[in-house]
């Protein structure tokens, strides 16, 4: 079974589909019982998407930001 800190050091490749099937069923079946990784993969999720969103674009409205901001909070306070 995953510890804690194996879902933490291996989240990039998770989210990148990069862990094999056998890592990948050791790392959602982890997911299912432990919500503070849960949230910590939810909200890496939400920092990555921001991140593309941003260096997408050569410059970022005022309004965007703060819609940025507002849709990363939401998805942290998520439980």
């Amino acid at each position: 079974m995953l510890k804690c800190r194996d879902i933490a050091a291996h989240a990039s490749e998770h989210l990148d589909g990069e862990l094999t099937w056998k890592q990948s069923l050791g790392y959602g079946m982890h997911l299912l019982m432990c919500g503070y990784c849960r949230r910590f993969v939810r909200q890496l999720h939400a920092t990555i998407a921001c991140a593309r969103t941003v260096a997408a674009q050569d410059t970022l409205a005022p309004d965007e930001a703060r819609r940025i901001a507002e849709h990363v909070l939401e998805r942290a306070a998520r439980p």
